[in-house]
């Protein structure tokens, strides 16, 4: 069982549901694209998981943002 999401992961997870729904992309859809499992990416955009830099910016390569494009957005 993941542990309890954090606030900064929340923050982030909605943050990337937000530009991917932006930019017209189900989480299916997007998942593909980005070559992450469904489930996860899911897991992803609820906060329940801490990121690697690689899967920030495999996400961010996907949705044509950068890295701090993203961070910038979830006010982080």
């Amino acid at each position: 069982m993941p542990p309890k999401n954090s606030t900064t992961r929340i923050l982030l997870g909605s943050t990337i549901r937000a530009v991917r729904k932006e930019r017209g992309y189900t989480q299916e859809s997007f998942a593909a694209k980005a070559e992450i499992d469904r489930s996860y990416y899911g897991a992803i955009e609820r906060g329940e998981f801490n990121l690697t830099v690689n899967k920030v910016l495999q996400i961010t390569d996907g949705l044509g943002l950068t890295a701090a494009d993203l961070f910038e957005r979830a006010g982080l």
